[in-house]
C-alpha cells in the first residue's frame, strides 16, 4: 500500500500542514490542512475518510472538501469515526451555523457524505486493505487504525496519544508491525505538558517503543509543534533503539509499506 504524507505538523506556518495521510488514491487518514496539497483531480478520487478524533487540526479540511466536491459527488463520501466524534461533528461543525449539514444535502435520501459509526476491534475492508480501529489515550475520544494490506503488510496509526499501560497493551495486541506511525508533539522539557495534554515527547516515544513486543520495524513520527521542532528533532536523534528505526515525517512525501 502507498502512504502519502500530505500533512504531518502539530501546527501552522510556512510549509506546515496538519495531519492528513492518503492511502493509495482513494482513502484518507484524518483530514487536516495537509489535504490542501492535493490537486482538484486528486481530490475528486477521495471516497473514504477515517478520522481518529474531533480536534480541529485533524478535521479542519473535511467541511471544505465536501463543499469543494459537492456538485461532482455521485455517491456519498464515507466517513468512519467513533460515535462520539460523529456527534461532535454534527453538533459543532455540520450544524448550519458553522457549516451546512452535508449529510442531508442535496437530500436526506441522497446525501454527499455519510457518517459511519465504528467500534474498536471491528475491522472494515476497503479496496484490498483492512482497517481495524483500536483504542488509544487522548483528552477526547480517540482511536488509531491498524492497516493490513492483502499482501500482509501492516501499519498502525495511533493518531494523537500518550504513553501508558493501556496504550502499550493495545499496541502489543496488534502483533508485528512493519510501521508504527505515531506522534511526538513536545520536547522533553515540556514533559508535564505532554502528560496533561496526552501527547508524546521524545523520552515517552523511547519508552513506548521499548515496551512493545514485538518491536515494530519502523516508527514514523509526526505532530511536532513548529516552534519547537528543532529542539524535538535534536532529542529524537539521540535516541538509540536496538531493532527499530525512527523517522520524522516530512510533508509531500510517500512510502510503500
Amino acid at each position: 500500500m502507498k502512504v502519502e504524507i500530505l500533512g504531518c505538523s502539530g501546527g501552522m506556518g510556512l510549509g506546515q500542514q496538519t495531519t492528513c495521510y492518503r492511502v493509495n488514491e482513494h482513502t484518507l487518514l484524518d483530514c487536516g490542512s495537509g489535504l490542501g496539497n492535493l490537486t482538484q483531480h486528486e481530490l475528486l478520487k477521495i471516497d473514504t475518510i477515517f478520522l481518529t478524533h474531533s480536534h480541529l487540526d485533524h478535521i479542519c479540511f473535511l467541511p471544505l472538501l465536501i463543499d469543494n466536491l459537492f456538485e461532482f459527488i455521485k455517491k456519498p463520501i464515507q466517513v468512519y469515526a467513533l460515535p462520539e466524534v460523529i456527534t461532535t461533528l454534527q453538533e459543532h461543525i455540520f450544524n448550519w451555523k458553522i457549516w451546512p449539514d452535508f449529510s442531508t444535502l442535496p437530500s436526506a435520501e441522497h446525501p454527499v457524505v455519510a457518517f459511519n459509526e465504528i467500534q474498536p476491534w471491528q475491522p472494515i475492508s476497503i479496496q484490498g486493505i483492512t482497517y481495524t480501529p483500536f483504542p488509544v489515550e487522548h483528552i477526547v475520544p480517540t482511536c488509531g487504525y491498524h492497516l493490513q494490506s492483502d499482501t500482509g503488510r501492516t501499519l498502525a496509526f495511533t493518531g494523537d496519544t500518550t504513553y501508558g499501560d493501556a496504550v502499550i497493551e493495545t499496541l502489543n495486541r496488534l502483533g508485528q508491525l512493519d510501521v508504527l506511525m505515531t506522534e511526538c508533539a513536545f520536547p522533553d522539557r515540556l514533559l508535564e505538558l505532554g502528560k496533561v495534554s496526552k501527547h508524546l515527547t521524545p523520552v515517552m516515544v523511547k519508552d513506548l517503543v521499548n515496551s512493545l513486543n514485538p518491536a515494530p520495524h519502523e516508527v514514523w513520527l509526526s505532530h511536532l509543534k513548529p516552534s519547537q521542532q528543532i529542539e524535538i528533532r535534536g532529542e529524537l536523534e539521540k535516541i538509540q533503539l536496538k531493532t527499530t528505526s525512527l523517522k520524522v515525517l516530512e510533508p509531500c512525501t510517500s512510502f510503500q509499506v
